[in-house]
């Protein structure tokens, strides 16, 4: 009988180094969790100053903060070749593509905008051995 467990999600399923596509990624993860906690710091900056109540700016801080979190956590766990890291990158992939549609940006933008998730999808898909030992 399988192990259905819960843990089985949090145990590395590779040994050593993970391949090449798979630290493209990770790197890409890792610059995204970046640039998200230069917007946090960078939207205190923007717009008029409120004194009553929560800012907008602390909204948008809160929130880019939030984004570098899960990202660098990610990072991590798709590092370590885990599943909980191929399921969390995929949620966030779908996320971001489900976002870019729903904002109202110009078709080129658009197409641009959906390429990151729909390659990182892709990758994911092809490299899902590698997450779960199979």
């Amino acid at each position: 009988m399988p192990n259905t467990s819960p843990s089985i999600l949090f145990e590395k399923k590779g040994e050593g180094r993970p391949p090449v596509d798979v630290l493209g990624l990770v790197a890409g993860l890792a610059v995204f969790s970046a640039l998200s906690f230069l917007f946090a710091a960078l939207s205190q900056l923007s717009g008029p100053v409120v004194e009553t109540g929560v800012s907008p700016q602390t909204v948008a801080a809160f929130q880019w903060s939030v984004v570098g979190i899960v990202l660098g956590i990610l990072t991590g766990f798709v590092y370590q070749q885990r599943p909980i890291g191929w399921y969390g990158t995929l949620v966030a992939a779908i996320a971001s593509a489900i976002q870019a549609v729903r904002i109202d940006i110009p078709f080129g933008v658009l197409i641009i905008y959906l390429s990151v998730p729909t390659v990182v999808i892709t990758l994911l898909l092809v490299r899902r051995d590698t997450f779960f030992g199979r």
